[in-house]
């Protein structure tokens, strides 16, 4: 390529220039090494510059040269990047990481200088598409892509207060990077180089000098920082320039079969390449890996904690820059359970968890997110995990526990069998178990140490504190509601003491003149304006008490059912009864309040028959032990889904029926519970309901059992 004056002024314009700056680096009161570092570069790149000049004056003798000192121009500036963002990736504290970057610098410099000797440089001058000249150019392109990518890292990891000097240097730097980048990419685009451009880069040099001067007199490099987000992205541009780069030369491989076939080749390998990038790059596994490593080598703290916090905050928080959400009072428990299952998982990039919250019984599984696994079961207190959760803020470790037999014992058999549980997390909120959180093992295998156990601990107590407030929420609400509904009961009474003195009025009038056709006429008017004026009161209610504390007696509760399903049987049919206590000289007693205990199977049998379709079997069966006496009301209805069993079918005021006052599972729950026994319900959607009522039984009865026929019929 023909040097001409042009460029032999523009390149000595920059020789003097960059002899300027290292001159100016060197000459401040107190030098850091930052400054040796840019002066060395300056130097460097003054020397390329004046080769350049030479070469155009004595091509055979300097002709040689000129390559190399380009490959050290750009050598240094990288090194000179590398230098000073040394501090904020802790090089000095990693000297397996310094030994790293510093080698792949050197590999990069010695490969191009060895291309530089077999004459990788004329080839491109030109226009030969030689493999060597090829590869000379691919290596220039991915020292101008890493420049790039390291000014950038400098930028954005910089603190504010040194922003106005640093943003002149990544100008400054960028611009050289930036038209080595177009020059060598028009060159492999469009060979031979423009010689405009190649003649002209001394002066393109020279123009951002005073950027880089301004910027040297600034103390701006003890400033800089890096964060893992920089560093993150930094790395992953890194290894996808090295992937596409790589890929490049195979292609142009491929190309050389010649003809159509080898283009054709060329063409689907690079479109290939570029998906299979785009898959790994998004993959979750790839990205946690990526994040494991950095925080190995890069970093003295495994954790940016400040980031880690931030983000747990708004996930928990639901926290959607600005969308419309619903109020978080309309928002369900289970909501702000599987956003903390989310937030914490995050934090080890575990893809699913299940979080327990404790009852009277046991932990019970109340939200799950991305659960994959086999279904989880309740985990009784006292007992094995339980007892081990319920002692301290222990993290488990599941891979330890099963290691040991003795350990493994207190495992329940879903996690002793299941490999992929990872981690259980205590939820502990004053010193008292709130919940109890179990994560999947990690996409990206990970040891874990002392900072993963203090955040996982740190994490689980605000959780627990959330779920503390959830809880409280929900019970404040409920009582708003029951104190609402005795606000309205209160007017209602009244109108219904005038509704009461009306009707007594007429029950006294009608001794006396029930013969009376015009009297006749009158009452039934009366009642049945009475009666419209009641149903406009039910209205208005929409919401009923619950019953009063039961008196205690003992029935027959083989009798009791026999007689429910008689009367339910009128209005529906199949409905059978089977099963201990029934049909046969055995008594089953059991001791509570007759009315409650009648109202509790009248309804559930009602829900049986509201979810069934005219003619659907609905069982009811009996079953009894020494201790308990366990009545099975089974449909095969549209059933209910897991998550409106948890969280709708018990809360109060709350009904899927249009004259529903949303209380009767809820009370009949209630009931169960304060006759000392519970309601269990298992239901799958388009299969059917099964709901189970245990009671404690009485072993020997009361013969002045009142019968429950007459009450039962007047239900």
């Amino acid at each position: 390529m023909l040097l001409t004056d042009v460029g032999m002024f523009s390149h000595l314009l920059a020789a003097v220039g960059f002899l300027s700056l290292s001159i100016a680096a060197l000459w401040q009161p107190q030098r850091s090494n930052a400054s040796w570092w840019l002066a060395g570069a300056a130097f460097v790149t003054a020397l390329w510059a004046a080769v350049f000049v030479a070469t155009q004056r004595d091509p055979d003798f300097w002709g040689n040269t000129l390559s190399p000192a380009e490959t050290l121009r750009s050598a240094s500036w990288i090194a000179f990047l590398v230098a000073m963002l040394r501090p904020g990736w802790r090089l000095d504290e990693r000297l397996s990481s310094s030994f790293v970057i510093a080698g792949a610098i050197g590999f990069l410099a010695a490969l191009q200088l060895a291309l530089d000797m077999l004459g990788a440089a004329d080839q491109v001058l030109a226009g030969d598409r030689t493999l060597v000249s090829q590869l000379f150019i691919v290596m220039r392109l991915a020292v101008a892509v890493s420049g790039l990518v390291l000014v950038h890292n400098l930028y954005v990891s910089s603190d504010m207060g040194s922003r106005s000097g640093m943003r002149f240097l990544a100008i400054g730097l960028g611009g050289l990077f930036v038209y080595d980048l177009n020059f060598f990419t028009l060159s492999f685009l469009l060979p031979p180089p423009s010689e405009d451009l190649f003649n002209i880069r001394g002066a393109a040099n020279a123009i951002v000098l005073p950027l880089l001067l301004f910027a040297a007199r600034e103390a701006w490099v003890s400033r800089v920082q890096v964060s893992r987000q920089v560093v993150f992205h930094t790395l992953s541009f890194a290894m996808i320039g090295v992937y596409l780069i790589v890929m490049a030369l195979l292609a142009y491989g491929l190309r050389l079969l010649g003809g159509d076939l080898g283009r054709l080749l060329q063409i689907t390998f690079l479109f290939a390449t570029v998906i299979l990038a785009a898959v790994i790059v998004v993959s979750p596994s790839f990205r946690a890996a990526l994040r494991v490593k950095i925080a190995q080598n890069f970093f003295a703290y495994r954790y940016d904690y400040r980031v880690e916090w931030l983000r747990f905050i708004a996930t928990v928080s639901d926290d959607r820059g600005g969308e419309r959400r619903e109020p978080r009072q309309q928002q369900g428990e289970s909501d702000i359970h599987e956003r903390i299952i989310q937030a914490i998982c995050a934090v080890l990039d575990s893809p699913a968890g299940v979080l327990f919250v404790p009852d009277e019984e046991a932990l019970q599984p109340v939200a799950e997110w991305h659960w994959r696994s086999a279904r989880v079961a309740p985990i009784p207190h006292g007992e094995g995990l339980a007892a081990l959760l319920e002692g301290g803020q222990r993290i488990i470790d599941f891979d330890d526990l099963r290691a040991s037999e003795a350990s493994s014992a207190v495992l329940p058999d879903w996690a002793r069998d299941n490999p992929r549980l990872w981690l259980g997390v205590p939820l502990v909120h004053l010193d008292g178990l709130a919940g109890f959180l179990v994560m999947e093992r990690s996409l990206a295998p990970r040891a874990l140490n002392w900072e993963d156990f203090d955040l996982l601990r740190t994490l689980g107590r605000q959780s627990a504190s959330y779920i503390a407030e959830s809880a409280a929420q929900l019970s404040l609400d409920e009582a708003a509601k029951f104190e609402e509904f005795n606000r309205r009961f209160a007017f209602i009474m009244h109108d219904i003491k005038n509704l009461v003195s009306q009707l007594s009025l007429v029950a006294r009038n009608a001794e006396r003149h029930a013969d009376n056709p015009d009297f006749r006429k009158d009452m039934v008017a009366t009642l049945q304006s009475s009666v419209g004026k009641m149903n406009d009161l039910l209205a208005r209610l929409s919401q009923r008490p619950t019953r009063s504390e039961p008196h205690w007696a003992c029935l027959d509760l083989g009798a009791l059912l026999t007689e429910v399903t008689t009367v339910k049987r009128r209005g529906h049919a199949p409905l059978t009864l089977a099963g201990d206590g029934v049909n046969s000289a055995e008594r089953l007693f059991v001791a509570g309040d007759i009315g409650q205990i009648e109202q509790l199977f009248l309804h559930l049998i009602q829900n049986a028959i509201d979810a069934s379709e005219a003619g659907a079997a609905i069982e009811v069966t009996v079953t009894a032990d020494a201790a308990d006496v366990s009545v099975r009301i089974e449909d095969r209805g549209h059933g209910m889904s897991a998550r409106f069993i948890r969280q709708e079918l018990f809360q109060p005021f709350r009904s899927t029926k249009p004259n529903g006052f949303g209380i009767g599972a809820y009370e009949a729950r209630e009931i169960a519970r304060g006759h000392g026994g519970r309601l269990d319900v298992v239901s799958r959607e388009k299969e059917g309901t099964i709901f189970t009522v245990t009671l404690p039984r009485t072993l020997s009865g009361d013969p002045a059992l009142a019968r429950p026929e007459d009450r039962i019929a007047a239900q």
